[in-house]
């Protein structure tokens, strides 16, 4: 294909200086008219905002015809989530956009690129020298769109390059479903696989995994055995549970005899609190486009678990999740008092399961959400509204 090719090297390459910040009127045109820098900055305050909440905002039930409803539950399926920008992309049916092609614009392919890697890692190629971006507006609202946009990953263990595709879109406007005036969804997926159910159930007891260890619950409740096996290859987390006393707390086992390599793998990847590092990762690439240094998206520091929520004799086992042997009973129970602990974090959690992905919401004054894709088995995709 010709055109500009866009590409970002594998993890370990050494990342070239940052270029001097460009004055010229053109890219400050170029930023206006594609708002994509306003976007990140807009969705980073918004994510730190939501996640700094001290305290629970009233839970709001938002109406099925409005975007983004919200089910108010942990291990729903459906299909019906859409974050706003999607919903007037669909009211929009029959409207001739104003498109805004790629080719040449190399600012925003490499802010693209950039921010598929602090997604994913690894290598990232892809071709823009064709592609549009559509833009739509109405009386109240406009929004801006790349959809299905080709995308070659390489891993970042040296695996199989994976054909992908991007789908992004910010709006803004004076629609009452933006709390903060804006939305924005980036989300990449397998361009020509889908999941099977197991695929699906995996994910889903992933994703409830890598939140039992970001809230601390799942390092509190570990037995040594099992966290020493995990811990062989896992960075400590910083914020390691304490009892009173200061001591790193150790709990009675929990495990029943040698954890499988699929487990020990599962647990690894938790215990490096996934989220956390994602929202970490978005923060550099945030920062270099809308030229704040200071600015940084970062999980909140200091949250640890409620103990009292989490008795030893009487908690769901994270080993067994891992190894998916937990019961549905401690499923269920597992799922409820992950909710009680983003609660008194301020954060109304929620976990639904998507024809192609997981989705976890966080919400309060706004929601946040981010996508785990069950094909490759990492968190793929951001949204906030």
């Amino acid at each position: 294909m010709s055109g500009r090719r866009i590409r970002r090297p594998p993890a370990g390459t050494a990342a070239p200086a940052r270029a001097p910040r460009q004055k010229d009127k053109a890219r400050r045109v170029q930023r206006q008219v594609l708002a994509t820098g306003a976007a990140i900055l807009l969705a980073g305050t918004a994510a730190t905002f939501l996640l700094e909440q001290a305290v629970l905002a009233p839970r709001r039930q938002v109406q099925t015809e409005s975007a983004l409803p919200v089910y108010s539950a942990v291990g729903q399926r459906t299909d019906d989530v859409s974050f706003w920008p999607w919903t007037f992309y669909a009211e929009q049916a029959g409207q001739t956009p104003t498109l805004f092609p790629m080719e040449g614009d190399a600012y925003t392919a490499e802010m693209l690129v950039t921010l598929i890697d602090a997604l994913l890692g690894g290598g990232v190629e892809m071709e823009t020298s064709s592609v549009v971006i559509e833009s739509y507006a109405d009386a109240r609202s406009n929004c801006q769109y790349l959809r299905d946009l080709p995308v070659l990953w390489r891993p970042p263990d040296g695996g199989e390059a994976q054909n992908l595709v991007l789908n992004m879109a910010y709006g803004n406007g004076s629609d009452p479903a933006l709390t903060f005036g804006m939305a924005v969804s980036f989300v990449v997926k397998p361009a020509d696989q889908t999941p099977t159910e197991a695929q699906l159930e995996a994910a889903y007891r992933q994703v409830l995994l890598d939140l039992y260890f970001q809230c601390g619950a799942a390092g509190w409740l570990l037995d040594d055995a099992a966290a020493s096996e995990i811990m062989e290859a896992t960075p400590a987390p910083v914020d390691a549970p304490s009892d009173p006393g200061g001591e790193t707390a150790s709990q009675p086992a929990q495990t029943d005899g040698a954890l499988s390599d699929e487990a020990v793998r599962r647990l690894q990847s938790a215990a490096q609190m996934p989220l956390e590092t994602m929202l970490d990762r978005l923060s550099g690439p945030m920062t270099e486009l809308v030229g704040l240094e200071d600015f940084i998206l970062q999980w909140p520091a200091g949250l640890g678990p409620d103990t009292a929520l989490w008795p030893v004799e009487n908690s769901p086992d994270p080993a067994a999740l891992a190894a998916g042997a937990l019961s549905e009973e401690d499923t269920h129970k597992l799922e409820q008092r992950l909710q009680q602990q983003y609660a008194e974090y301020g954060m109304e959690l929620q976990v639904v399961t998507l024809s192609d992905s997981v989705l976890v919401l966080f919400s309060s004054n706004a929601t946040l959400g981010f996508y785990y894709d069950p094909v490759l088995e990492v968190w793929s995709g951001f949204a906030v509204q």
